[in-house]
Order: C-alpha cells, then sequence, then structure tokens
C-alpha cells in the first residue's frame, strides 16, 4: 500500500508485524499459495496474479469471502480487496514480507480502507486484532511445521454475553482447560472432562491463546474468545489445523469440540 494511499483523512488502517522464521519464498508459499495460507489461517483459492479471484472459505467464523486480488509481487507484495457492506466498499488487505539477516523475514499485515473508512473503524480495530492473533499461528507454523499441509479443525459457540466481558470470559473458557496461570513456553496438559490435548503454550494473551499440540497428535490450537465477524456476538472459538493426521480423525475431533463447546456455552447464559 503506497503512502499515497493513505492521504486521504478518511482512511482507516490497522498494521501488524512479526518476525518469522524462513525465506521470503518460504514465507510467500504460507501466505499467497492456497494450500500454505489453509495450513495456518483459513482454506482459499487464489489465482496468482493482479486482477485475479480469490475466496476465502472462513465457516464457521463467517461467511466466504470473493476478493480481488489487487497486488502480486512475488515474494514480497500480496494484496486483496473484499467487498464489505450492501455497498460493497472494498476492505484492502496487504501483507508485505521483508528479508532479514539470519534467515529471517518480517510480515507487516495493513488492512483497513482508502477512503470514508470513519463509518468503520470499528471493523477496522477488530481485523486488525484478529491479523494481530492469526500472525502469531503464522510464526508457529514456520517454526514448527513449514511447509507442511495441514487438515482443518474448526469451532465456534455463542457466549451470548456483551463483548466487554470478553477478558472474564477467556479467563473461564483458560481455566477450564487447565491453562490458567500458564505462560508461552510451558508445557500443558487439559483436564479430564475436556477435549484431550497436551503440549505447549506458544503465546498468551487475554482473550487469546496459541498451543502447540504433541499430543494425541501435532497441531496448532488458536482458542479465543472474539466476535469472529463484523456485529457477530461474542464467542468461544477453536481454529486448529492438524498437520501429519489423516482428515477423518479431524472430522471426529472436530465434533468433540462443537459439541464441548456447545455446552461449555451453557456456563454463560446462568
Amino acid at each position: 500500500m503506497s503512502d499515497d494511499d493513505r492521504i486521504d483523512p478518511s482512511a482507516r488502517f490497522a498494521s501488524n508485524e512479526i518476525e518469522v522464521p524462513g525465506t521470503p519464498e518460504e514465507v510467500w508459499e504460507a501466505i499467497a499459495t492456497g494450500p500454505g495460507h489453509a495450513a495456518w489461517i483459513f482454506p482459499a483459492d487464489i489465482e496468482p496474479e493482479d486482477g485475479g479471484a480469490m475466496v476465502i472459505r472462513r465457516h464457521p467464523y463467517g461467511e466466504d469471502v470473493d476478493a480481488t486480488v489487487t497486488a502480486w509481487t512475488p515474494p514480497e507484495r500480496f494484496e486483496y480487496d473484499e467487498p464489505i457492506g450492501v455497498d460493497a466498499k472494498p476492505l484492502t488487505t496487504e501483507i508485505l514480507v521483508q528479508a532479514k539477516d539470519g534467515g529471517h523475514c518480517v510480515v507487516r499485515v495493513v488492512c483497513g480502507f482508502r477512503d470514508h473508512g470513519e463509518d468503520w473503524e470499528d471493523l477496522v480495530e477488530g481485523a486488525g486484532e484478529g491479523w494481530r492473533m492469526s500472525l502469531t499461528v503464522l510464526r508457529a507454523y514456520l517454526t514448527h511445521f513449514a511447509g507442511q499441509r495441514a487438515v482443518q479443525l474448526d469451532a465456534s459457540a455463542p457466549l451470548r454475553v456483551p463483548e466487554p466481558e470478553r477478558r472474564q470470559s477467556s479467563a473461564v473458557l483458560f481455566d477450564v482447560l487447565g491453562l490458567s496461570g500458564l505462560a508461552a513456553g510451558e508445557d500443558f496438559r487439559t483436564p479430564a472432562g475436556t477435549p484431550a490435548l497436551e503440549g505447549t503454550v506458544e503465546h498468551l494473551d487475554p482473550g487469546y491463546v496459541l498451543l502447540r499440540v504433541t499430543q494425541p497428535y501435532a497441531a496448532l490450537y488458536a482458542i479465543s474468545c472474539f466476535p469472529m465477524a463484523d456485529g457477530a456476538p461474542l464467542s468461544a472459538n477453536v481454529m486448529a489445523r492438524l498437520y501429519g493426521t489423516p482428515s477423518d480423525v479431524a472430522r471426529r475431533e472436530q465434533a468433540i469440540w462443537r459439541a464441548w463447546l456447545a455446552d461449555l456455552s451453557s456456563i454463560f447464559e446462568q
């Protein structure tokens, strides 16, 4: 996104960046190809050219989105627009990859509106927070599972509590999973009565935890209390990518998580 795009005083953007291991080509494979994209965030179909069609598959967290590739400069710059609202206003997402010494790269994501963004500030803020969380998954993927394909496990349940209570709701969710009091780098094991996982805490914030699972299969689990779409209620979300695991195992585990989250949501209604 050039500096000229930011001249309009009504523009609104959120920006996040993170350092990840890998060459620019390896990082590009993860962010700008369908299989790579699906291995750490959402499945996507991407036509690799300026003006190419892109479909982002966000179910069950939101609707699938038809987007358009607006910049394609491998392995440095990938940008796309997705229509928002009844007027199909384009929300722009730009991903920049910059090589660093030591076999690392800095990945920067800028998302927002080039003009008339003042009516969409909440959406831009939410999208920025979503990308901040997602970039921790990208870093963990490139650190531990680079180049591997993944199968999905996605589960979400509305909590029917207001968004300002996100931190309290997260504390309840993490406590039930046996994660309270842990810090990044510490080992964990979920207690009896919850879906069985063990491994290491990769990242922990109020409202969000990223787990690198070693048993019963290799996986990354991003668990959050977060409204997953503009205007959506606060929900408990489990977004996992399983590596080297048969798809039937992922479907079985997904059913377990969806049933468990549905039961858990009743706690927040009392």
